[in-house]
């Protein structure tokens, strides 16, 4: 269902959508600055922001073609949290804070919206207090808020009480599902990935844990089982007809995202079709002119000049055509993506690993093939699909993903872990080791040699180091020989290699 998005109050500049979508929804935001220089402990409700800050607020148009296509996740901010008390979310001030240190550090330093629910819907505080009108904003923006979540990056706020309430669980869900034309997939461990968690409160203490059981909890869940979980009796919430209302919706996301897509197919295929028309009138324009005055048109010539733009119009429209289909090619590999890592955990044959990197008749290109073999895991600590083929001491499996073009110094890249320091230490697997140096890139081997982890029980020492500390001295030798081969020299006093 489509939202009003006329202006109700003139309180600064509209961000238009498109022209020609008819589902615009129009939500009220915060200009981000307004809340890095706030001077306040908490933010105000919105109708103080209205009358107090009016430049503060910003009315920004959203339609389901910006939330698949992702348009503006690098710069509107949607924040989840839970309400600390019924009259006040933020008594100490703690949320504000954390929003506003988000903001200024470098994943959020280009946010130019942030959409918080009390600062950017009507509030009815004290109750009975809020307009006729402000109660028809608040119910119009309510029922489409689901846009938000799905369509901006979005800040986490998690304290203990946050896995048990309605909303926040469902805008968790949404802030880890990215758009694709078959529906919702994950989106966590992709380059679509747009959550961010704060912990606060007493989950400050725990963060690792209560992020890791959030993440867990719902990055995988499709509609239908998120539908589920939330329907749920001990998933509570304030307002039963809240949950009323946006439970239906969930069933049918995987739908509106769907007919989403098709509609952008529809609308780029239009806009190559106008183009060339457009190309075919100047060209019997510029035509006709020469026609009738006997001579070649120069460059300034007003028709030459508008046949150049209708062609650059055609090539500008077939590129967005094109830069589309890339972009849903990408999506299509993420869910290959999660199909590789699960099978190397399941230690599947060299043969099925192998039709999962190339497709079941070879017909991935090799660029996609190594994209694959380059995976990572979803949830922290990320590894590798190398690391994990390691791990689970699987020579074979190793080799193919080598030969995919597996980037051989990428293991745990939180601590600079590589595949070669499990194989040459306490893993000892010689015929990994081998695996790994036959790698095509030997740049790409020598530096993994050379690395250092940052963290852990034998951080900062090289692959050699560990071999030798686990009692592998043949691995350490083949290690130090096959350097050498390359023009490094070992220093074994200082763990180190030089040329």
């Amino acid at each position: 269902m489509g939202c009003c998005s006329s202006k109700l109050y003139p309180i600064g500049p509209a961000v238009s959508a498109p022209l020609g979508e008819a589902d615009d929804c129009t939500f009220f935001m915060l200009d981000a600055n307004f809340i890095r220089t706030f001077p306040g402990k908490n933010l105000p409700f919105f109708q103080e922001i209205r009358d107090k800050h009016p430049r503060a607020l910003v009315e920004v148009a959203l339609d389901y073609a910006q939330v698949v296509k992702g348009t503006r996740c690098d710069t509107t901010l949607a924040i989840s949290h839970r309400w600390m008390q019924p009259d006040e979310p933020d008594p100490d001030g703690e949320q504000l804070k954390a929003i506003k240190e988000f903001l200024n550090a470098p994943n959020g330093n280009k946010i130019e919206h942030v959409w918080v629910d009390s600062a950017c819907m009507p509030q009815d505080h004290p109750r009975g207090s809020r307009s006729a009108e402000d109660t028809a904003e608040f119910e119009r923006m309510l029922r489409e808020v689901n846009r938000l979540y799905l369509g901006a990056s979005v800040l986490i706020l998690l304290d203990l009480s946050y896995v048990s309430r309605f909303w926040t669980q469902f805008e968790a869900w949404l802030s880890m599902q990215h758009a694709t034309p078959d529906g919702l997939k994950p989106a966590v461990g992709t380059r679509n990935e747009r959550h961010h968690v704060v912990c606060t409160q007493n989950a400050a203490s725990q963060v690792e844990l209560c992020t890791s059981l959030l993440v867990d909890q719902w990055s995988s869940k499709t509609p239908q089982q998120a539908h589920a979980f939330l329907s749920s009796p001990d998933v509570t919430v304030t307002n039963q007809g809240d949950k009323d209302v946006q439970l239906p919706k969930i069933k049918k996301l995987n739908e509106t995202v769907q007919i989403a897509f098709r509609q952008i197919d529809a609308q780029l295929e239009r806009g190559v079709v106008a183009s060339l028309e457009a190309v075919a009138i100047a060209e019997e324009e510029l035509s006709a002119w020469e026609r009738e005055n006997d001579a070649k048109a120069g460059e300034g010539n007003r028709f030459a000049v508008k046949r150049r733009q209708a062609v650059a119009a055609v090539a500008a429209a077939r590129a967005a055509r094109e830069d589309h289909a890339a972009e849903l090619h990408w999506d299509e590999l993420a869910a290959v993506r999660c199909q590789l890592l699960e099978a190397i955990t399941k230690s599947v044959s060299e043969a099925e690993l192998r039709a999962i990197l190339h497709g079941t008749e070879g017909h991935r290109s090799a660029k996609d093939a190594q994209n694959l073999a380059n995976s990572l895991t979803p949830t922290a600590p990320q590894r590798s699909a190398l690391f994990l083929a390691t791990a689970n001491r699987s020579p074979a499996l190793v080799r193919v993903l080598v030969q995919a073009g597996a980037d051989v110094g990428c293991g745990r890249p939180d601590e600079g872990t590589t595949p070669m320091h499990l194989a040459a230490g306490w893993l000892h697997s010689e015929a990994i080791v081998e695996a790994l140096l036959a790698a095509p890139d030997a740049q790409a081997v020598a530096e993994s040699l050379r690395a250092k982890p940052n963290s852990g029980g034998l951080k900062q020492h090289t692959p050699v180091f560990w071999a030798d500390h686990y009692s592998r001295p043949s691995t350490k030798q083949r290690l130090v020989a096959w350097m050498r081969s390359v023009g490094w020299l070992y220093h074994e006093e200082s763990d180190s290699f030089e040329r």
